[in-house]
């Protein structure tokens, strides 16, 4: 399974991008806890030592797992800060207590800028734009074939 695999912080950020997701690994004294989410699919899973302990489906910029480990009770939350460079933030919470916030971003090339958001934004009118003009054009021939 992708996200049980053990990458450096070098390696996740450059893997980063929307159809692999986000992975971020805590060590709490030796206990492995790697946290998964997508974008894409909305999937959230954490993992305590290879074994899933926790996982849900949310496409909200906030979310929270709970789960509970040799008597320890632990939180993950999710925060996307920025949609447009996809920053998350991801916090573990041990027994109320914050132990640790990881952050990741998209790898540049995923990133929405504010010159790509107006490249999309005129490719979006000016598609709208040609598409009703191309549905008048053959409604006009269309009118005029049943005079």
């Amino acid at each position: 399974m992708k996200n049980n695999h053990l990458a450096t912080e070098s390696e996740a950020i450059a893997s980063v991008n929307y159809s692999d997701g986000f992975t971020f690994d805590f060590n709490d004294d030796g206990r492995l806890i790697n946290v998964f989410g997508s974008a894409w699919t909305g999937k959230e899973t954490v993992s305590f030592n290879g074994k899933i302990v926790a996982e849900k489906r949310s496409y909200t910029r906030k979310s929270i797992l709970d789960f509970t480990v040799e008597g320890d009770r632990y939180e993950v939350e999710f925060n996307m800060v920025d949609m447009l460079r996809g920053e998350l933030h991801c916090t573990l919470i041990k027994n109320g207590v914050h132990f640790k916030t990881l952050k990741k971003a998209l790898v540049n090339k995923y990133q929405i800028t504010l010159k790509s958001w107006w490249k999309m934004l005129l490719l979006f009118f000016v598609g709208g734009f040609s598409g009703s003009v191309s549905y008048t054009h053959l409604r006009a021939h269309e009118t005029k074939a049943n005079l």
